[in-house]
This record gives C-alpha cells, structure tokens and sequence, in this order.
C-alpha cells in the first residue's frame, strides 16, 4: 500500500490545489499598488463614462428673477425651542440675524430647557440667503447644523434641523421660531399661519 503525503497550511488545513495558490512568503508590494491603482482608475472613470452614457451635459435652470425672497424679513432676535428626534430633548434656541443685501448671518444661541444643549455647546454663527429656506449654523466644536424652515408665516415659522460631526449625523428634530414683534407684546399687525 502506498502512502501518499498531504500538502497542509500552518495551520494543518489541506490545500487542494497548489498550483493556483499564492506561495508562501513575503508579497511583493508593487503588485498591492497595481491593483489599488485600477481600482482607483475605475472610480475615477465610472462617472465620467456615466455622465457622457447619460444623455449629455446637464443643465442647470437660470435663478428666476423674480423669487420671492422668503427670510427677508428674518432679522433681529427670533426665539424659539428645538426639538430631538433622537433622544427627544428640548431645549430654548435664539437666532440674532441681521441682513446684508440678500445675505443673512448673525449669531446662534441655545440654553437647557428639559435638557443640555447637544455637547454642552450653546453659541454658533449663522449664515444664510434670503431666496433660501434655511440657514447654516456652525458651532463652536467644528460641528454645523441646518435649520429649513417648513413654514414660515414672519413673525413665526417651524421646521426641521439636521446637526453633523464628523460628516455624521449627530442629531435632528424639529424647531419653532418667533420673531421680535411677537416677543414684545406688540399687538400690530402679524401675519397670521397659513391654513394647513
């Protein structure tokens, strides 16, 4: 009878075919760089070969002219509560704006109400434009937030706020504002909330 010798790995496992294996050893390096670079050549073409297969240049419309400039009148110290989708936490936020032109910026502020303010941080700066429903908020740990206004009916509005760290998403949930003639008592003439 004859006994034929099993090739195994290191770790006693039997090796089926020892002619399509990589040998044992040290790797060549130049042949991990080659396969990176035509995984990168891929990714770098794939959406230039896309764009050109989709049908052409794409074309962005021209700005209409005439927009109504929704946060026009979204200036002075407007205050409000925030509140967490995540955790629902609440907690008191101020925007103190001023306008430039269509440009809108100012500073951010946020104080505990049933909770912390999201990492203890309670000051950010605001900018924005005034043909846009939302604003940027960066805080002061490099993170930033957006608040889009849904509905806003000056001297009030509601919406939505997404809050990032690190390109995640550190928290979102929901927001309500009033502006400066609803905080002094001013019984002038308000707009009143669209009908839902």
């Amino acid at each position: 009878m004859e006994f034929k010798k099993t090739l195994t790995t290191e770790s006693g496992a039997p090796v089926t075919d020892n002619q399509n294996s990589r040998s044992a050893g040290p790797r060549d390096p130049r042949s991990n760089v080659v396969r990176l670079a035509v995984i990168l050549a891929f990714f770098i073409a794939a959406p230039i070969v896309g764009s050109c297969s989709a049908g052409g240049t794409h074309q962005t419309p021209p700005p209409n002219p005439d927009a109504p400039n929704l946060l026009m009148d979204f200036t002075g110290v407007w205050k409000g509560t925030s509140t967490s989708s995540m955790n629902a936490a609440k907690v008191k936020i101020s925007f103190n704006m001023e306008r430039d032109g269509n440009k809108l910026k100012g500073s951010y502020r946020c104080a505990p109400l049933n909770a912390i303010c999201r990492n203890n941080i309670q000051r950010g700066w605001v900018n924005g434009q005034t043909g846009a429903r939302g604003l940027t908020v960066s805080m002061e740990d490099t993170s930033w937030c957006t608040f889009v206004l849904d509905e806003f009916y000056p001297p009030a509005g509601d919406g939505a706020y997404t809050c990032y760290t690190n390109g995640d998403i550190a928290d979102l949930g929901t927001f309500e504002i009033k502006g400066p003639s609803t905080q002094s008592g001013d019984n002038g003439a308000q707009s009143e909330r669209p009908p839902s």
